[in-house]
């Protein structure tokens, strides 16, 4: 069929976005992780929460921080105004301006002890929402 590649070459295609850092596939600890811009790129978030995933999935993938297969979405946002957001259920990050996040999922917030422990707060919130 015309415009279709075949399974080898599809197959390098995916790796090739996969080196250049797209989520190609289940196994990405990205997948089902999304965010706003953030700082720099928004005058009105209170914290670089893109820097602030990459800290946090490179700290917490064995833990189960990312959502992969059968957990909720999680969106992490610099501000209350959460801009791009999903509009299904998701766990919901949001930057509180002194350094910290708030966790909800499905409306029931989740206490972070510390930043520390933000990750493992994640990865329960998103396995409990789906029980």
């Amino acid at each position: 069929m015309p415009g279709f590649a075949d399974r080898g070459t599809a197959r390098a295609r995916l790796d090739a976005l996969r080196r250049a850092g797209f989520v190609t596939g289940t196994g990405s600890p990205w997948y089902g992780v999304g965010a706003c811009t953030g700082r720099p790129g928004c005058a009105r978030s209170l914290a670089d929460v893109r820097a602030d995933v990459r800290a946090c999935l490179r700290a917490g993938v064995r833990a189960g921080t990312a959502p992969g297969p059968g957990g909720l979405p999680v969106y992490w946002s610099g501000c209350e105004r959460r801009c791009g957001r999903p509009q299904q259920d998701h766990v919901d990050v949001v930057a509180t301006g002194d350094g910290a996040y708030r966790v909800t999922s499905r409306g029931t917030a989740v206490p972070v002890p510390s930043r520390a422990e933000l990750g493992d707060t994640i990865a329960t919130a998103r396995i409990r929402a789906t029980k």
